[in-house]
């Protein structure tokens, strides 16, 4: 698991808040429209319990022990020892009975000596036989220094604080030699019967459709949606098989998570993306579809290829990274900002990159390639690309063996024609604020739940959490008021955004980073604002999934009876917001949301299910 990460962490990808505009993706030159339709069934209701509130965090002593197998050999004091923050559990943030706990053991800062140490976790007393033994290692895309332990403590029949031990040895050739490190930490287990909804709902389920299995959890949004899961996976699919020529020759395995993990989605034999309703990361389905889609088929001509043309691929076949968009017109929208990344230098550093701007240059700089010279030439430069020192040199190899230009010819020749196209005021704006919604949610994560952060998320093995029947780290994520507000004002920002409302959009992600810079919410009266929309939702059994705030109303989407949807609204008056009108998941018309996009003007003019393109409107994810 441990050797996997990187490389699904190398695979992350992000999807924006975006609902697709009115028309389908943009077409590439070489093929002609997909066409699809998509239908919606829900599934019965279930049954809610009480959230319980959050567990304090952690408490942990740092004990420092001479090591026996260096007591011989003298020790230099290098200025870093284990703390009790130093130690991570997951699932996070709360532990409960009957989990089966991973550790994560960050030696963050460490000196490079510490790579290759060796580390002991043990349950209890340190003559107890050791829970498992790992190695310190780098890890993620951030490579971060730290041991993990995957699945190692079950915690059936225990309750209340336990104790850890956490003991470093010293690395078999570290130069200079390390002295043995513990660190005893604290754990708390909360009652099982306490774990927070849908939890107790929750198992391991399967479904089909003609393109895709999907593995998810019971009692969450993906069986509530299933049915338009199925039918956007297929006319995704049919998409990147007629852009890229290439058919399907099996069925693609999904597992779907009611928990975001980075950006949304990671993939390596099989795919994970995430499917909840109060999604911070947004995620058009159809986009996330057609995206990871291209990774698998596009193996098909093309083992080795550079990250900056693997991603940007899949961008160019889904017609967009956020949403429906003009490539062109973006990147010509990125030079006005000043952003833009040299080609050499993102080829060789893609992912630690700015995402967004990586993905857009990407996808855009295919797209002038494939203008120029023709889909069949490119296809043939994407499946010929051999090793090379760096990515960048593989690129620059690849161009100048098929089109007769170095990478920098073509990006100066690129680069001019962009600077012939005609600014768009509005796309400019409209790309400045998607910047700034994704550092503001990466940073929100970064601070608030650090699990998620890409560079180093907790990403599960989905076939072996399967064996096992582990699914908390699948569903349990954070989900105290001020998560809860934080993450709908995240959303919002993304569907005002969308909306064109970039006053609004603005305003809301400036009332995030003010919460975020003072560590509270009051810190900022629109946040203020949402926090007691939340509380006042609370008190009558609801947990908000989204909230479109004006200033005396609210129109709020929220859940009860999980995983289904009502939709409230509330004003606000002397004594506070008050709910004043709701509507159940069978609603006047019969048909509830059940996860689709929900655009600003909905209360207003019904509700928009799927388009006969099939494009689905959708907002969980």
């Amino acid at each position: 698991m441990r050797r996997l990460l990187p490389v699904l962490l190398a695979l992350t990808l992000a999807c924006g808040f975006f609902t697709p505009s009115a028309a389908p993706p943009p077409t590439p030159p070489h093929v002609p429209p997909v066409t699809a339709t998509a239908a919606f069934t829900p599934a019965p209701a279930a049954t809610a319990t009480a959230v319980p509130s959050a567990t304090p965090a952690p408490t942990a002593t740092r004990v420092v022990f001479a090591s026996p197998t260096v007591a011989a050999s003298p020790t230099v004091d290098l200025d870093f020892h284990l703390a009790p923050e130093h130690v991570r559990f997951h699932p996070a943030p709360m532990l409960y009975s009957g989990d089966t706990v991973s550790v994560e053991v960050i030696a963050e800062g460490a000196p490079r000596n510490w790579e290759g140490a060796p580390v002991w976790l043990y349950a209890g007393a340190r003559a107890d036989p050791p829970l498992g033994e790992a190695t310190f290692g780098r890890f993620g895309l951030g490579e971060r220094m730290q041991a993990t332990f995957t699945w190692v403590w079950d915690t059936r029949g225990l309750e209340g604080p336990q104790t850890l031990w956490v003991v470093v040895g010293p690395a078999p050739d570290a130069q200079p030699p390390l002295a043995e490190q513990s660190v005893r930490v604290t754990a708390n287990l909360l009652p099982a019967a306490e774990r927070p909804m849908p939890e107790p709902l929750v198992g391991w389920a399967t479904a089909e459709s003609a393109c895709c299995v999907f593995h998810y959890l019971t009692g969450t949004a993906a069986e509530r949606d299933m049915d338009a899961i199925r039918a956007t996976a297929d006319a995704a699919f049919a998409r990147v098989e007629t852009v890229l020529g290439i058919e399907q020759s099996g069925q693609t395995v999904f597992t779907l998570l009611s928990r975001l993990l980075g950006h949304g989605g990671f993939a390596s034999s099989e795919i994970s993306l995430t499917y909840m309703d109060r999604n911070p990361a947004g995620n058009d389905l159809f986009h996330l579809f057609a995206h990871e889609g291209t990774h698998l088929l596009d193996r098909n001509f093309a083992q080795l290829k550079p990250t900056l043309m693997t991603e940007g691929l899949a961008v160019y076949v889904a017609g967009g990274h956020f949403k429906s968009e003009d490539l062109e017109q973006r990147a010509a929208a990125l030079l006005a900002l000043d952003r833009y990344i040299p080609l050499a230098e993102l080829a060789d550093r893609f992912y630690p990159a700015q995402h967004e701007i990586g993905y857009l240059e990407g996808g855009a700089f295919i797209t002038y390639l494939v203008h120029r010279f023709g889909w069949e030439r490119f296809k043939t430069m994407y499946g010929s690309f051999e090793s090379a020192p760096s990515e960048a040199r593989m690129l620059d190899d690849g161009l100048q063996r098929h089109f007769g230009s170095s990478l920098a010819e073509l990006e100066a020749a690129w680069l001019l024609h962009l600077s012939s196209v005609p600014r768009d005021q509005a796309e400019i704006n409209d790309l400045r604020l998607t910047i700034h919604l994704y550092d503001t949610l990466r940073r929100y994560q970064q601070l608030k739940d650090p699990s998620a952060f890409f560079l180093t998320a907790w990403l599960p093995d989905g076939p072996r959490a399967r064996d096992l029947a582990i699914t908390a780290d699948f569903v349990r994520h954070p989900a105290t008021p001020d998560h809860i507000a934080l993450e709908t004002m995240l959303q919002a920002a993304g569907r005002r955004l969308t909306a064109g409302d970039a006053v609004g959009a603005d305003e809301l992600l400036g009332a995030v980073n003010a919460a975020l810079d003072a560590g509270r919410l009051s810190a900022s009266p629109l946040a203020s604002e949402y926090l007691l929309v939340v509380n006042e939702l609370l008190a009558g059994g609801y947990e908000a999934q989204t909230i479109d705030l004006e200033a005396a109303s609210a129109e709020v989407t929220a859940i009860r009876d999980w995983p289904h949807l009502d939709e409230l609204s509330l004003a606000r008056a002397a004594g506070g917001w008050r709910i004043t009108a709701s509507v159940g998941q069978d609603g006047a018309n019969g048909q509830g949301w059940a996860g689709f996009a929900r655009p600003l003007w909905a209360g207003l003019f019904g509700r928009q299910v799927a388009r006969a393109d099939g494009i689905i409107w959708h907002w969980s994810n």
